[in-house]
């Protein structure tokens, strides 16, 4: 039996504390969300891993690091078994990542196995990011992290290498690169048809095939189409395709010094949306292959 921590770096938290619950393996994993301060009102041996191991070990290696004091702490509770530990954190892990992505920035798995060992985070992979996330860890985000590793844990289908792919992009620290290879990746990956690709044919297939499918959903896709319109038209054209056109062509070379706060904003929430399509389309698209496999072996 083991017990899980992550550490999430350069996020929004409310200061007060919340629980979850998830599922794996039939058992009942109970998830404590808290900060450095509400720390120190946990139970053992919660709270000596925290202060007396976790705090220390990160204030003296800063330089590799961030500073754990201003770290959100994501802990299980109750422990879950060795045997899986390994693909229990690692899909948590993975789904942490999706959800709060970078510059927000989540660590490897640390483990506390009573009598046994403690391990420390591990920041591998980190850099300090010129940029502040503006995402929020609450309940309600929360929530997707669950239902992400929910849907996941249920497919016996490979899915973490295209993800870890689509997080890199989240990596590159430079906003205005990432949008344009999120937009490179969804044209590329959507594009079904002969010759020369097409970035709102692809876009619009995105959205209708496994973001938000069938009639029903025809509100939500058409949201998020007028989103980027009006975002895109506060730089140029109110069209699906035109920060693309903006980034690929070179055009920001000439502009973005003059671009105001309202138009920098703008470019940080259509790149912020474009991760969070992605993230969700792939998650439905994967569902869906699944569930084609299993209707065609039940046949």
């Amino acid at each position: 039996m083991r017990y899980g921590c992550w550490l999430i770096d350069n996020i929004k938290f409310s200061g007060n504390d919340f629980s979850k619950k998830i599922m794996f393996e039939g058992k009942e994993i109970d998830i404590l969300i808290t900060n450095f301060q509400n720390s120190k009102e946990i139970k053992e041996p919660f709270k000596d891993w925290i202060h007396n191991r976790i705090i220390n070990f990160g204030m003296m290696n800063m330089l590799n690091c961030p500073i754990p004091l201003d770290s959100i702490y994501i802990l299980t509770l109750n422990g879950y078994d060795s045997e899986n530990s390994k693909n229990f954190t690692s899909l948590f892990k993975l789904c942490l990542k999706l959800v709060y992505y970078q510059p927000s920035f989540v660590s490897h798995t640390a483990e506390y196995i009573p009598k046994v060992a403690i391990t420390m985070p591990n920041w591998q992979g980190y850099r300090h990011s010129q940029n502040i996330s503006k995402l929020e860890i609450n309940s309600e985000t929360f929530d997707k992290v669950l239902s992400y590793f929910e849907t996941l844990n249920s497919l016996e289908i490979s899915h973490s290498h295209i993800f870890e792919e689509i997080y890199k992009i989240s990596g590159i620290d430079d906003f205005l690169l990432e949008l344009l290879s999120l937009y490179s990746f969804i044209e590329g990956f959507w594009w079904n048809q002969k010759g020369k690709s097409n970035l709102t044919d692809s876009f619009l297939a995105m959205l209708g095939k496994d973001y938000a499918p069938e009639k029903e959903n025809k509100e939500k896709r058409e949201i998020i189409k007028s989103t980027i319109k009006s975002q895109n038209g506060l730089l140029r054209n109110p069209k699906l395709d035109d920060m693309r056109h903006i980034l690929a062509h070179g055009m920001y070379k000439h502009e973005e010094n003059s671009w105001n706060m309202e138009q920098w904003n703008a470019i940080h929430e259509q790149r912020n949306l474009l991760f969070e399509l992605v993230s969700e389309s792939m998650i439905n698209r994967i569902k869906n292959v699944a569930q084609q496999r299993t209707e065609l072996k039940n046949k």
